[in-house]
């Protein structure tokens, strides 16, 4: 890394001057020409010409400022490039996050234990007003086949010529993953704080949710389709007429990893406001005689 004293000469090189280089340098003066000598004793070479003010470098003050300063760019690159690392190891496991197929789940999955802590992360989320727009339901083991039988009934009710194929896959959805949730939207009519707002913490809640799982070593997924707005099927899940069954999150240990997946690059979900030009057309004169008559 660079010394102090090469700063010091780095800013006599930027500033030509002694006063403002130790300025730029956040030292005192006596304190900069003491770095100097102390380069130069260094080097075994006068760096600055001698006089009452700064006349300039010596040859091989020149030569030794344009080594400084390129160990000060490649310094500088260094440190970036560690910040840059150091904080792409914070965010790693937000980066690595990555949606789990139920197929590619297997036991175990997710104990009460870790359940409640995956919901406190959740109960993090932003939320307006505290009013927690959500709420979970867990399908435990005692109850899937009773939840399979009402996947394979709705359906049937979307689709009465369903193959026994279909019909078996829509019992697997609520029997295959290791642990099942709903995940379910209550907004508050009566608050004041908007429903989009709602929404919007929910959305962040069932994140937090997803994210937690994730750093805790399970795999996981929200699934919804068309059974979520299906009114028998959400009124055989205690779904109230005002609460909305976003989807079904399914989590477990990764049995296989998701396959890679491109994500769309900073551009095309990031831009910065722009004003708009104010208009150069003056606003239009008021005819005082038109408007006297008004009043």
């Amino acid at each position: 890394m660079v010394t102090p004293q090469l700063r010091c000469l780095v800013a006599l090189g930027e500033e030509q001057h002694f006063g403002r280089a130790a300025q730029a340098s956040q030292v005192s003066q006596p304190e900069l020409h003491e770095a100097i000598r102390t380069l130069e004793h260094e080097y075994g070479h006068p760096l600055v010409k001698p006089g009452s003010g700064f006349e300039g470098f010596t040859q091989q003050g020149e030569l030794v400022l344009e080594w400084a300063r390129g160990l000060q760019q490649r310094s500088e690159a260094l440190r970036r490039e560690l910040r840059v690392s150091r904080d792409e190891s914070a965010l790693a496991p937000l980066l690595e996050r990555r949606s789990v197929s139920p197929k590619r789940l297997r036991a175990p999955g997710p104990g009460p234990e870790h359940i409640d802590l995956i919901l406190q992360a959740a109960l993090r989320a932003p939320d307006h007003g505290g009013l927690h727009p959500w709420r979970v339901v867990e399908f435990r083991d005692a109850q899937r086949t009773a939840l399979a039988d009402r996947f394979e009934a709705e359906k049937l009710r979307r689709d009465p010529l369903a193959s026994p194929a279909d019909l078996r896959r829509a019992r697997e959805h609520a029997t295959r993953p290791p642990v099942l949730l709903a995940f379910v939207v209550v907004p508050r009519a009566r608050s004041k704080v908007p429903a989009r707002e709602q929404w919007l913490s929910a959305g962040a809640a069932l994140g937090n949710l997803l994210n937690a799982a994730h750093q805790l070593g399970f795999g996981a997924i929200v699934l919804s389709g068309e059974r979520c707005f299906d009114p028998v099927l959400g009124a055989e899940l205690g779904i109230g007429p005002d609460e909305f069954l976003a989807g079904f999150v399914s989590l477990g240990s990764v049995a296989e990893a998701a396959p890679p997946r491109g994500h769309a690059l900073p551009g095309q979900v990031w831009s910065a406001w722009i004003p708009p030009a104010a208009s150069l057309t003056p606003p239009p004169k008021l005819d005082m005689d038109t408007a006297n008559d008004k009043t």
